[in-house]
């Protein structure tokens, strides 16, 4: 008999009333029992109204909390201390990533024919369906499995994220440097799917070409050097 894995959804939210309603009722809409996952807002020095907008979706499994803290590593690593003792994986994902009502499902599925995976990600999908944006989610995902990096959405045992935390010193590269530690205590994976979709707003806005540079620019920097760059945040 198939055993249903616990979740634990970890969201930081920082300024994003214009798009965590969307964000939660497509995972108020999973496929998947509501008694073996749980969803964890952070959100973090907002000044908008993310927080009541989250606030309403609050019930037994969606829990809805705020922080003083600015930065995506803090909200994240407080998100993992919220976690309930029956969590078996940690599922961190930004803001605007969407999840279609059947990922948990295959998600779980997957993981029961994967003994040997610890941490890893899966395919995403920007919503951009023009030629240019077709190409940046097959380049995303080819860069994403060939480097055994996550970016939008991380997938971590449990056994794992309680162990290894983000850097609250950066607020760029982060999830590279997670990604590495995570590497030297577990198998990476990486899950091919289509219920996985993301916001190209960073892009439309910053331009695909620009963001190409930004993001290698980034992505060769010592992490000492990393520590004093800020993230632009594009809402």
């Amino acid at each position: 008999m198939k055993q249903n894995q616990f979740f634990s959804i970890i969201i930081p939210a920082h300024n994003e009333e214009s798009i965590i309603e969307k964000t939660l009722i497509c995972l108020k809409n999973l496929d998947y029992p509501s008694n073996a996952y749980e969803v964890i807002v952070v959100e973090n020095s907002s000044n908008d109204a993310t927080y009541a907008k989250a606030k309403m979706f609050e019930s037994s499994n969606f829990k809805i909390y705020t922080i003083k803290e600015k930065g995506v590593s803090r909200a994240r690593n407080f998100g993992i201390n919220q976690c309930s003792r029956a969590s078996n994986w940690g599922i961190i994902m930004d803001a605007d990533t969407f999840l279609k009502k059947g990922f948990l499902s295959e998600l779980n599925t997957y993981l029961e024919t994967h003994h040997d995976a610890d941490y890893g990600t899966t395919t995403v999908l920007l919503d951009d369906e023009t030629l240019t944006g077709r190409f940046w989610s097959w380049y995303i995902n080819q860069t994403d499995k060939f480097f055994k990096i996550m970016h939008r959405i991380h997938i971590v045992r449990k056994e794992l994220f309680i162990k290894v935390r983000y850097d609250e010193e950066l607020t760029v590269t982060e999830d590279l440097w997670y990604s590495r530690d995570l590497l030297k205590l577990g198998r990476y994976f990486f899950m091919k799917t289509k219920n996985v979709i993301v916001s190209a707003r960073r892009f439309r806005q910053k331009g695909y070409i620009k963001m190409f540079f930004i993001n290698i620019y980034l992505g060769l920097l010592p992490k000492s050097i990393a520590k004093k760059k800020g993230w632009e945040v594009v809402r």
